[in-house]
């Protein structure tokens, strides 16, 4: 597919192209470029459907990796078009444009990521009503000490139980089965 494709994105920068068989295929592009080249793979190419944004936080790398999932209306060809913002508060270009289910994605990436969407009308609380911690799905969100911190823990009740431990006598109850099962 990469093949046929590439030589059609003259004056775009692929930085990257991964080949996953004839059907699906990824490229990555700088962020300035990312919006131009959506527009051209909808009105040009065909791939009308944003399946997805999906987003990675590389926390070392100091980036998020966006990857737009596109796809045909044959549904023959899939693309995944990634991009890397800064952490640091970078602002992502809205899709709503070209894509208005991107509404839903960039909420999703404004509300657990942090990541601002410009362009984007209506960025309030999506799914996390009043939040006002660190967004969760970032790496150095902690989740332990946030649930420590903010919700009582009920001690002494069946359904407050150490995982570990629960899971440490089962598997002895389970040796102690076997053994009894083998002495008869």
């Amino acid at each position: 597919m990469l093949n046929l494709l590439l030589p059609q994105l003259h004056g775009f920068e692929i930085i990257e192209q991964t080949q996953r068989g004839e059907r699906q295929a990824f490229v990555r592009v700088p962020p300035a470029q990312l919006f131009s080249l959506l527009g051209l793979l909808k009105q040009s190419h065909g791939f009308i459907t944003l399946t997805t944004i999906a987003c990675a936080d590389w926390i070392e790398d100091e980036v998020f990796c966006l990857t737009y999932i596109l796809e045909t209306a044959e549904r023959d060809r899939v693309l995944g078009v990634q991009t890397q913002i800064g952490r640091d508060g970078a602002a992502l270009e809205t899709a709503i444009p070209l894509w208005p289910q991107a509404e839903i994605f960039e909420r999703e990436l404004h509300e657990m990521f942090g990541i601002p969407i410009t362009g984007h009308s209506s960025l309030g609380d999506f799914m996390l009503e009043g939040w006002s911690h660190t967004p969760p799905m970032r790496r150095e969100f902690d989740t332990l000490k946030f649930v420590q911190d903010t919700y009582e823990m009920r001690g002494g009740r069946d359904d407050n139980q150490d995982v570990r431990e629960a899971i440490r006598r089962r598997k002895e109850a389970k040796k102690v089965t076997a053994t009894q099962g083998d002495a008869e």
